[in-house]
C-alpha cells in the first residue's frame, strides 16, 4: 500500500473501482464523489497518517490481556467535528470488576504492579495516529521512565484522575477511532466517516 494524498480507501469491489474486499486504493481527499460513493458502499475511508502500530510481548500474558481489554473500549469511537477525546474519559479507571489483571507500571519513575498495567501502550499508539491525522493534541505527558514501544517523545502516559491523554477533532468531518491487540501488535487507526 502507498500513500499519495489524504486518504485510502478499503473495500472497493463494492463501489465498482476494482479489486478484492481486501483491496486498497488511493484519492485524492479532492475527489469528494468518489469518496462519498465508497462510504454509501460501506467501505472505509482510512485518514492518511492516521495508523500507527506498536509491539507488544504475547508472554506477558496479564499486560497483553489489560491492552486487549482497553482497545475493545476504544475501538470505536465517533469524534464529531471539534470534538475532544479524553483517554482517561473513555476507558475510566482499571478495575477488577471491569476485567484488568495486576501488570507493570511505572510510579514515579520505579516499577510496581498495578492494576491495567499495560493500557498506556494504546495510549501512546493512540497518540501518534492521532497526531499523523492532523488532531490537535490538548495534553500528552511522557513516562517517568523510557518504554519499549514507540520512540523517545512519543509516548503518553495516563494515570486516572490525574495524567491524561486528550485531543481534538479539528478535521472539516466525523472520525471513527480503530483500536485492536493482536499477535503482538496494538494497531490504531482512525477512520473518515
Amino acid at each position: 500500500m502507498i500513500r499519495r494524498f489524504g486518504v485510502i480507501i478499503w473495500g472497493l469491489a463494492a463501489v465498482g473501482l476494482g479489486g478484492c474486499g481486501a483491496a486498497a486504493s488511493i484519492l485524492d481527499v479532492g475527489e469528494e464523489i468518489v469518496l462519498a460513493q465508497a462510504q454509501d458502499a460501506g467501505a472505509w475511508v482510512e485518514i492518511a497518517g492516521g495508523r500507527y502500530t506498536t509491539e507488544f510481548d504475547e508472554g506477558m500474558k496479564e499486560r497483553s490481556h489489560n491492552l486487549r481489554l482497553a482497545c475493545e473500549v476504544v475501538d470505536g469511537v465517533i469524534l464529531k467535528v471539534g470534538e475532544e477525546f479524553s483517554f482517561n474519559k473513555h476507558v475510566g479507571l482499571a478495575t477488577a470488576e471491569k476485567g484488568y489483571l495486576p501488570a507493570k507500571i511505572f510510579i514515579n519513575g520505579k516499577e510496581a504492579m498495578g492494576l491495567g498495567g499495560g493500557i498506556c501502550q494504546l495510549s501512546s499508539t493512540l497518540y501518534n495516529a492521532a497526531e499523523g491525522a492532523g488532531m490537535t493534541v490538548l495534553e500528552r505527558h511522557a513516562h517517568s521512565r523510557r518504554v519499549y514501544y514507540v520512540p523517545v517523545g512519543r509516548d503518553a502516559a495516563t494515570a486516572y484522575g490525574g495524567v491524561d491523554l486528550r485531543f481534538r477533532n479539528d478535521l472539516p468531518y466525523v472520525v471513527r477511532l480503530r483500536a485492536s491487540a493482536v499477535d503482538g501488535k496494538n494497531v490504531v487507526w482512525l477512520e473518515r466517516m
